[in-house]
């Protein structure tokens, strides 16, 4: 907990906020690897020992923006898994989120999704715990599908991680063969309806 004068615990919460945002800004504008503890301190107007308080490393931080934008995600795709509809357009609403998630994220995604992967072992599994859980409430809803008779059996780990694949080129193809909507759209029905006639 942060020392020297005693701050609420909403105080506390937008003071990382701030330092988090400055951070980010900074790794966006100069690097990752360029930027410093020291810098990050002064663009949020602390000091550096206020600033080891809230963060240990600049891996602490980049690892948290990761773990709050994937929160963001998994609890927007968790209130879309509770609407009555069918599976399937669950599975769509969801897709849509995300792909328009990393549309408007995208100078963070491209960025800072290399300098992830250059983080210690450690600071990837968190990473990783959190990209699972969005994963798992995917999984979820495949294996739904399945208990209700609209998906066949299939390996739902599997059906996941290639429906999460199709976004990719979607938000990020230089080669567009419509809006992103309308490509995801036809990504699933070539997906969830398959190529054979």
């Amino acid at each position: 907990m942060p020392k020297g004068i005693p701050l609420t615990e909403e105080q506390q919460s937008r003071r990382r906020r701030e330092i988090f945002e400055a951070a980010v800004h900074l790794f966006l504008e100069k690097g990752f690897t360029e930027t410093s503890m020291r810098q990050v301190a002064e663009a949020a107007g602390v000091g550096k020992s206020t600033l080891y308080d809230y963060f240990a490393t600049k891996d602490d931080i980049l690892v948290s923006f990761f773990e709050n934008e994937l929160q963001t995600i998994t609890e927007r795709a968790a209130v879309i898994t509770q609407k009555d509809l069918p599976v399937e357009e669950k599975l769509c609403q969801i897709l849509q989120a995300h792909l328009e998630y990393l549309i408007a994220n995208k100078n963070f995604y491209l960025k800072l999704t290399v300098e992830a992967q250059r983080l210690p072992l450690q600071s990837q599994q968190r990473i990783q715990a959190s990209r699972h859980a969005y994963q798992d409430l995917m999984c979820h809803l495949i294996e739904e599908g399945i208990a209700a008779g609209r998906f066949r059996p299939v390996d739902p780990l599997l059906a996941m991680r290639i429906i999460l694949a199709a976004i990719m080129p979607v938000a990020f193809t230089t080669r567009p063969s419509g809006t992103p909507q309308e490509m995801l759209t036809a990504a699933l029905d070539i997906l969830l309806g398959g190529m054979r006639v």
